[in-house]
C-alpha cells in the first residue's frame, strides 16, 4: 500500500484503517474504481471485528450481482459474515488467491485481500449511496463504540 493515504483510528487495543480514495457501503464493503470496473473488498473494521478468515465463498465470474443483496460468505473463527454487494453489475473476476490464503483479507484488506471485480450496470446512481472516507469514518467509529459497549 505504498503511496496510499489512510486514516487510522485506535479503540481499545485495535487499530482500524480507512483508505482515502475508496468508497464505503454501510454493509462494510469498500469499492475502488479501476477504469470502467470496480474492485470490491471488506473494510478493515469488518475483517478485524469478524476475526481470522478461514474460508471464503465468492461469486462466480459472469454472475449478475445486485446492490444490497448477498454476494459472498466469509467464514471466520468467530462468525459467518454474509457479504452484501455494494454495487450492481456483472462479476468479471474473483480473487482466486483467497482460496489458498483466505487470511490475505486480514493481512491486507485494502490490497491483496480484495474479493471481486465487477463491470457496473448502475454505477452513476449507486455511487451516490456510498460514502467517501470522511463520511464513513464516523459511521465506523459509532459501530466500534457500540461493539465495545456491548461487551
Amino acid at each position: 500500500m505504498v503511496g496510499q493515504e489512510f486514516t487510522e483510528v485506535t479503540f481499545d487495543k485495535f487499530t482500524f484503517r480507512v483508505m482515502h480514495g475508496y468508497l464505503y457501503h454501510p454493509g462494510e464493503c469498500w469499492v475502488r474504481e479501476e477504469g470502467s470496473r470496480l474492485v470490491v473488498g471488506l473494510t478493515d473494521y469488518l475483517q478485524t471485528s469478524a476475526g481470522d478468515v478461514a474460508l471464503v465463498e465468492l461469486p462466480e465470474p459472469g454472475q449478475q450481482v445486485v446492490a444490497g443483496q448477498e454476494v459472498a460468505v466469509i467464514e471466520t473463527i468467530k462468525t459467518t459474515v454474509r457479504v452484501q454487494s455494494p454495487v450492481s453489475g456483472t462479476v468479471v473476476e474473483v480473487n482466486t488467491a483467497l482460496e489458498e490464503d483466505p487470511q490475505a483479507i486480514n493481512q491486507d484488506a485494502y490490497g491483496q485481500g480484495w474479493l471481486f471485480r465487477v463491470e457496473p450496470s448502475r454505477w452513476e446512481e449507486e455511487r451516490a449511496s456510498l460514502m467517501d472516507a470522511q463520511a464513513y469514518l464516523p459511521v465506523m467509529e459509532a459501530k466500534i463504540k457500540a461493539d465495545l459497549e456491548s461487551r
